[in-house]
């Protein structure tokens, strides 16, 4: 089953059937549709709850090897975790005091540049978003237990935005996706570095959420970067060929787009670790476009200064830019 109905396919941007009937199809994906943490959600600046107890995310700096998987309805990279290969640890900030071991990538996108996320900032969609899904290996022995279990998954969301050159690790899954045109196709990524997919800033925002595909469990701690990684348009076009059927059809069923509709956050908290002042701005800084107030829940006291920036900073190498979403 896909996540879109192609019927909408003329307006993917309203997904009104389809994920809306997972609840409907299948007793164990009841929580999709009663549930009242459901994910994804848009994150909503003037809501956000700043808290300074929050660290930084550690990610692993370990080389795995993997595969990419067209299942059908998305393309994920699966970690071989074995004893010839180190697993990759997630810790930090929301997570304490468990480490959580990755167990796949899951990637949604579209094929045009408007859209393609699951999640939202302050409304706005991005082409695409990469999904690290790890597993609680300190509560649990296995993500098939984790994932219907409290304190079960954690989510790290790396929106992607277009920009002059792809991020490295993720060309490198880019490139493979020329094997797995169809479902079930499979290819081996050998030596991939995960944590070379994050972007070198700290900042994030946080929330209790779900998996955004059946049965939509309310065990996931999401946590989304608030520094996008890039693309090329004509690598984004690149994804866009992934069908849904294990062969050619006469006419092709594509995957994209295959994000889940925006959730209702029902009240959730969303916390951040972002507290930013105004500075000077470096010599290479032209525009700054907007500089914003944002504000917790009314209720609470704490206020945050940051700044929306949509201007990019060149840097050396292969960094693209210091480019903040919130």
């Amino acid at each position: 089953m896909n996540f879109t109905n192609d019927a909408n396919r003329s307006d993917p941007r309203s997904l009104n059937s389809g994920p809306d009937f997972w609840g409907l199809l299948d007793k164990k994906w009841q929580m999709c549709s009663k549930g009242k943490m459901q994910s994804p959600i848009n994150i909503d600046p003037s809501s956000l709850l700043y808290d300074p107890n929050l660290s930084a995310i550690h990610v692993d700096k370990s080389t795995v090897a993997s595969e990419l998987i067209n299942t059908g309805q998305m393309p994920r990279v699966r970690l071989f975790n074995t004893n010839r290969w180190p697993s990759v640890n997630i810790s930090g900030g929301p997570l304490n005091p468990y480490r959580y071991r990755m167990q796949r990538m899951d990637i949604h996108f579209s094929s045009t540049t408007d859209f393609g996320s699951e999640h939202s900032v302050d409304s706005k969609k991005f082409p695409m978003e990469i999904q690290i899904i790890a597993f609680n290996s300190d509560l649990y022995r296995n993500f098939s237990t984790a994932v219907v279990s409290p304190h079960g998954i954690a989510a790290l969301s790396l929106l992607v935005q277009i920009g002059k050159n792809t991020n490295e690790e993720l060309l490198k899954i880019t490139i493979a996706t020329a094997s797995v045109p169809f479902k079930r196709k499979r290819v081996e990524l050998m030596e991939l570095k995960p944590w070379k997919m994050l972007p070198h800033k700290a900042d994030y925002v946080t929330y209790e959420g779900s998996m955004t595909s059946p049965g939509c469990h309310e065990t996931v701690t999401w946590i989304i970067i608030n520094h996008p990684i890039f693309i090329t348009a004509e690598d984004l076009d690149t994804w866009s060929v992934l069908q849904q059927t294990t062969t050619q059809e006469p006419e092709p069923r594509y995957i994209a787009p295959n994000f889940r509709t925006l959730q209702d956050p029902h009240g959730r908290i969303v916390r951040t670790n972002i507290r930013h002042h105004f500075k000077e701005h470096d010599a290479e800084c032209k525009k700054r476009l907007n500089d914003t107030w944002y504000r917790s829940n009314p209720n609470r006291t704490e206020t945050i200064r940051s700044k929306t920036i949509f201007h990019r900073r060149r840097h050396h190498a292969h960094h693209h830019a210091d480019f903040e979403l919130l």
